[in-house]
C-alpha cells in the first residue's frame, strides 16, 4: 500500500509535479480511508491531484477502483463521454499493474453535502445537476451499445432491491441489521414494492450508482463536479435521481423529519432538479408517471442506506429509526407523495 512518500514519488515519476516543486513550493498530501484508500496532494500555488488505490488489491472491491478508472479514461479519451468530462474531475493515469488511479483534485469546493447542510443549496446548483445526469443518461449512455462498453460494467437492479428475494445481496452482519431487515420485511406492502420496483427497472443507461449530495462538489462559481464513479453500471437512471432526492430529504445527518415536512422542505431543490432533468432528456422517462416510479426508488435509497449504516453500528438508534420508517412510507406509497408534489405545485 502506497504511503505519503510514495505518492510524491509517483507525481514525479508522472511528470505532474517536477523536483523543483519540492524545493520551491509547498507540497501537501492528506491520507484517508474508505472504500478506497486515498491521497490528496495539493502543490502550492499550483495543481492538486487525487491518488486511489485499493485498500486490498485482492479483495472483491478492488473492481470498483478499475471501474472508477476506466470511467476516468473514458472522459478523456472516448468521444462520447466528450460533453460530460466538463463536470468530472481531470484524467491525468492509471497503472493498472498496481491499480493506481491519478486524476486532479478539484478545490476549492465543497461538497453538495456540506452546502445542503449549511441551507445554502441554491437551485440553480440542483437545475445543472439535472442537467449534467441527463446528459449521463442520454448522450453518453450511448456507449452502452457498444459490446465492448457493455462488457465493462455490472447490470441488474440495485441490491436494495432484491432483499426478500433468493437472489438477495443483503446478509445482515450484526444485530442492527437483522432487526431492520425483519421490519423491511415485516412491514405492510415493503415487499410488494420491491417488486414492482424491480419490474420497472431498465438496464438501458449507463449510471453513476451511488449519486448523492457527497459526490456533488460545488465550486466558487456555482458550477459542480462529480466524483467517485467507483460503482458506475449500466442500470436505470431513476436511481441515479432517487439517490439526489435522498439526498435532499435528509440534508442533515442526525436529523430526519417526517416524509410530509421534508417533502415540503426540500421542494424547490426537487423542483429544480426533477424539471431540469426531464426537460434535457432526449426521450422521457417510460411509464404514465415516472415520478412514482422514482420516488418509489427513492424510499428504496433509504432503506438500502439504512441497512448499509448497519455494518457499522449495532444499534438501532431514533434517528436510524425515523429515516426507516421515510424510507418505508416512501416506498410503499409513491403516489401519495407525488398527489402532495402536485398540490404544492
Amino acid at each position: 500500500m502506497l504511503t505519503r512518500r510514495d505518492v510524491v514519488h509517483h507525481l514525479l515519476r508522472l511528470g505532474l509535479i517536477a523536483p523543483a516543486d519540492l524545493v520551491d513550493r509547498r507540497v501537501t498530501a492528506n491520507e484517508s480511508m474508505g472504500r478506497n484508500h486515498l491521497f490528496q496532494v495539493e502543490v502550492e500555488g499550483g495543481a492538486g491531484y487525487v491518488v486511489k488505490e485499493p485498500r486490498d488489491a485482492a479483495s472483491p472491491d478492488a473492481s470498483t477502483m478499475w471501474i472508477e478508472a476506466a470511467i476516468s479514461w473514458m472522459s478523456a479519451n472516448e468521444p462520447l463521454f466528450a460533453e460530460l468530462a466538463r463536470w468530472m474531475p481531470r484524467y491525468h493515469h492509471y497503472d493498472e499493474l498496481n491499480a493506481v488511479l491519478t486524476t486532479e483534485f478539484v478545490a476549492p469546493a465543497l461538497s453538495l453535502y456540506t452546502v445542503l447542510a449549511m441551507d445554502q443549496a441554491k437551485p440553480e446548483t440542483l437545475r445543472e445537476l439535472g442537467e449534467v445526469f441527463a446528459l449521463l443518461h442520454g448522450p453518453v449512455s450511448a456507449i452502452v451499445q457498444q459490446e465492448r462498453a457493455r462488457k465493462l460494467f455490472r447490470t441488474g437492479p440495485a441490491w436494495g432491491l432484491t432483499l426478500g428475494t433468493a437472489q438477495q445481496m443483503f446478509a445482515p452482519a450484526t444485530n442492527a441489521g437483522r432487526t431492520l431487515l425483519q421490519r423491511v420485511m415485516e412491514y405492510p406492502g415493503a415487499l410488494d414494492a420491491l417488486a414492482h420496483a424491480r419490474g420497472d427497472w431498465r438496464d438501458t443507461h449507463l449510471i453513476h450508482g451511488d449519486a448523492k449530495a457527497a459526490n456533488v462538489l460545488v465550486l466558487p462559481d456555482g458550477t459542480i463536479r462529480v466524483i467517485d464513479w467507483e460503482i458506475a453500471a449500466i442500470g436505470d437512471g431513476l436511481w441515479d435521481i432517487a439517490g439526489f432526492v435522498h439526498s435532499l430529504l435528509l440534508p442533515k445527518a442526525g436529523v430526519a423529519d417526517d416524509l410530509e415536512s421534508a417533502e415540503r422542505r426540500a421542494r424547490p431543490l426537487l423542483d429544480a432538479l426533477w424539471d431540469a432533468y426531464v426537460r434535457a432528456l432526449p426521450e422521457p422517462p417510460p411509464g404514465d408517471d415516472p415520478r412514482v416510479t422514482m420516488l418509489r426508488l427513492a424510499g428504496a435509497r433509504l432503506v438500502q442506506m439504512c441497512l448499509e449504516t448497519t455494518v457499522f453500528v449495532d444499534r438501532v438508534d431514533p434517528y436510524l429509526e425515523a429515516v426507516l420508517r421515510m424510507g418505508l412510507e416512501l416506498m410503499t406509497r409513491p403516489d401519495e407523495a407525488r398527489e402532495r408534489w402536485e398540490r404544492a405545485a
